[in-house]
């Protein structure tokens, strides 16, 4: 369940590919985008859903017959099918706020770069971008792919470059 909500989330806004390397977004700024979003929708919600509570409190409380409870159920139902709508909607987008919080450089990689038309200059900007941890998490993901592998149980003539290289 979560993946198909992570994937939902992460072709959120990349419906279409992305036409020029210079509209790229930096890891950052998608994230930003992506949780402040959420954040949005969230608030939207709540503001609807207290809107109908309070239009719904004063509708009882002017009508004398739901003030005294001879109110009919469809018009009780009616409000509450309605508000109940509206928070298990809320609920949804609170967990992808949680989820949004959570992408990783390797989210942003696989459900945002990866949509570009021109990949080699996407690359090539976001590059200069990254920061060294935000790479080091690219080419973790990139060894556990290729070598189906955590990187720590790599050999050592696949971590140590170097020595390799020398010989």
């Amino acid at each position: 369940m979560r993946a198909l909500v992570i994937i939902a989330l992460l072709a959120l806004g990349s419906a279409l590919p992305l036409k020029a390397a210079a509209d790229i977004k930096s890891y950052k700024e998608w994230k930003t985008e992506r949780v402040l979003g959420t954040q949005t929708r969230i608030t939207s919600i709540k503001n609807q859903i207290d809107t109908r509570k309070a239009v719904r409190a004063a509708v009882v409380s002017q009508d004398p017959n739901l003030r005294a409870g001879r109110g009919t159920l469809e018009a009780a139902s009616t409000g509450d099918y309605t508000v109940e709508k509206l928070e298990r909607q809320l609920k949804m987008e609170q967990y992808n706020l949680e989820l949004a919080q959570d992408l990783s450089v390797t989210d942003y990689f696989a459900g945002y770069l990866t949509k570009v038309q021109n990949k080699k200059a996407a690359f090539a900007e976001v590059a200069g971008k990254l920061s060294a941890e935000e790479v080091a998490e690219l080419m973790n993901a990139y060894a556990n792919s290729v070598f189906g592998a955590h990187a720590s149980d790599l050999p050592a003539s696949a971590v140590n470059i170097e020595k390799a290289s020398g010989k």
